[in-house]
């Protein structure tokens, strides 16, 4: 059973450093994945997958991801709007409409270095939090302050406790990168209980074997077994 990845940048993980995309690639190649860039996919049917180079990769199982999108909802208010977010300003008020606010995934607002602060989880959440205050003084008559905030990094885990990791400037790849992937995943949970229980069973799966299930099913004639953790 091989396995194909499509991306139709020059590099698989572009946010991340040049170089932590590369490693994921090789980890990847090494455990049999073929990793195809440069390409979109134009194409799925019973065949496989066609792709925008003109080639058919065989495929049963596709699995396919894509970005975050603004909700449809924005595009009927009046104000203005950039890729489908509300414009604001610094202080995420919607300009030329007072009262108005906008942040997270519906907002664009300036980062103060010429581009715009992207829409993920650990920048919304301290603009709410901004946000919150903003209103306050907002109905005390105060001005408000802005949001400034500079990305800690960023973290993705490429299976079997390997990963890779940009934090604050430093790069880590392997498994101190999944180590540390899994550490502040923890550490965002709601609730000491909840994170008691991941924490054990994340140590048991350190400790102990995957526990498998075979799945058998017939299609076309032929029988097709897959094996799920």
């Amino acid at each position: 059973m091989s396995a194909a990845l499509v991306h139709s940048g020059k590099a698989i993980l572009p946010e991340l450093h040049p170089e932590l995309g590369g490693y994921a690639a090789r980890v990847l190649s090494r455990r049999g994945v073929e990793v195809r860039l440069g390409a979109r996919v134009t194409d799925i049917s019973d065949d496989g997958v066609a792709l925008s180079d003109g080639t058919v990769v065989p495929a049963r199982t596709i699995v396919w991801t894509a970005g975050t999108a603004p909700s449809p909802m924005l595009a009927d208010l009046p104000c203005a709007k950039q890729g489908g977010r509300v414009v604001a300003d610094e202080c995420l008020r919607v300009p030329e409409w007072p009262g108005v606010w906008a942040l997270g995934d519906c907002a664009r607002g300036p980062d103060g270095k010429g581009g715009f602060y992207p829409p993920t989880a650990q920048h919304a959440l301290r603009q709410g939090k901004v946000l919150g205050r903003n209103i306050a003084a907002a109905i005390r008559g105060e001005e408000p302050r802005p949001f400034v905030f500079s990305a800690l990094g960023q973290l993705a885990a490429i299976g079997r406790r390997t990963g890779v990791a940009s934090i604050t400037g430093a790069s880590f790849s392997g498994f101190l990168a999944w180590w540390m992937w899994r550490t502040i995943y923890l550490s965002k949970l709601p609730g000491l209980d909840r994170k008691i229980r991941v924490a054990l069973d994340w140590t048991l799966d350190l400790l102990l074997e995957k526990d498998l299930v075979q799945l058998q099913a017939e299609r076309s004639g032929q029988r097709e077994r897959v094996a799920v953790g």
